[in-house]
């Protein structure tokens, strides 16, 4: 009896002791530079938005943010590095839609937003713009529409890889409209637009963080946003409700996350952090510039939010039979 009132003793002390051991790594938190794996090309909507706001989550916590973009397999790469990393704090993650469905789509039974990240807290969220190049002959959807119905097969639409955003949008405004267009995927977003722009490829359905700047240069003609309602970045352009297409509409949504197995007391000071940056009206005024909007919420809600988009998208890509191009 003794001897097993000593060993419980010997238990308890070790379970206190790892308990204070999380606490105190909590309080030391950050004491050195953080890596944040960024899965999107340097340059894209989601590295600008990320970039900023790491810098000011970088003031709030005294540590500097290492961005590195981990490219490929819609996002895959990224994820996969992350869910291996050490659950110490000192490794974050950009995630956003494409990985929800690129899990289903690319990566069955590698990765699981669901059981493989410790949720953060939401970024930011935004539309698709339905864009062509300058010198295409079509003026608005329904004249878009009625050139690719007249020649099936003879056109193209680009996006920035399978299971992205722009490919659902793609996928969807194909299904709903009939059309037969062959998908064009792309290493990320810049380059479709580039393609995009020249004529290389007809349109495309881009994130609005990415496309606004292209368009306000004159390098892409918008036609439409999907999205309930016009973007304050664009407000001249409709939505695709009001240009008599609706249906198409595809939230992008994205968040920060961090390996399983994160500290919850590490977790709460890193969102805290990211929830003060997006508070903060500067950001919304940055966000707004590029027809994005900041998405706050608790590690909690980002975790749910995460769960049905992973359930919706699957669900998708099974019905449909979406498949990579």
């Amino acid at each position: 009896m003794e001897r097993r009132t000593a060993l419980l003793g010997a238990l308890s002390a070790v379970g206190l002791l790892g308990g204070r051991g999380v606490l105190a790594q909590a309080d030391r938190y950050p004491n050195r530079v953080i890596r944040f794996l960024q899965p999107f090309s340097a340059g894209s909507g989601p590295d600008v938005i990320t970039r900023y706001v790491m810098k000011g989550m970088s003031d709030r916590l005294g540590q500097s943010f290492v961005i590195e973009n981990r490219v490929g397999a819609s996002g895959l790469v990224a994820m996969r590095e992350l869910a291996k990393a050490p659950p110490d704090g000192y490794t974050l993650s950009y995630t956003n839609i494409a990985i929800a469905v690129s899990q289903e789509l690319l990566g069955k039974d590698t990765f699981s937003l669901k059981h493989d990240v410790a949720p953060i807290g939401g970024l930011s969220s935004s539309f698709n713009v339905l864009v062509v190049p300058p010198a295409l002959p079509v003026k608005d959807v329904a004249g878009l529409v009625a050139l690719l119905k007249a020649k099936p097969g003879g056109y193209s639409y680009a996006s920035g890889g399978n299971g992205t955003p722009a490919h659902l949008n793609g996928e969807i405004f194909k299904t709903v409209n009939g059309l037969d267009v062959v998908h064009v995927p792309y290493k990320g977003l810049a380059p479709a637009i580039t393609d995009v722009s020249r004529g290389d490829v007809h349109f495309m359905f881009g994130i609005s963080s990415s496309v606004v700047p292209a368009i306000k240069s004159g390098r892409l003609h918008a036609l439409a946003v999907a999205a309930p309602k016009r973007l304050a970045a664009l407000p001249d352009v409709p939505t695709m409700a009001e240009a008599g297409f609706g249906g198409n509409d595809v939230l992008s949504w994205s968040g920060l996350v961090a390996p399983p197995g994160t500290p919850g007391p590490v977790v709460k000071r890193v969102a805290l952090a990211l929830r003060e940056v997006l508070s903060d009206p500067a950001t919304a005024e940055f966000l707004d510039i590029s027809g994005s909007q900041a998405v706050i919420m608790s590690p909690e809600e980002f975790g749910r939010l995460m769960a049905s988009e992973s359930d919706r998208w699957q669900s998708f890509i099974r019905k449909s039979g979406l498949k990579t191009d």
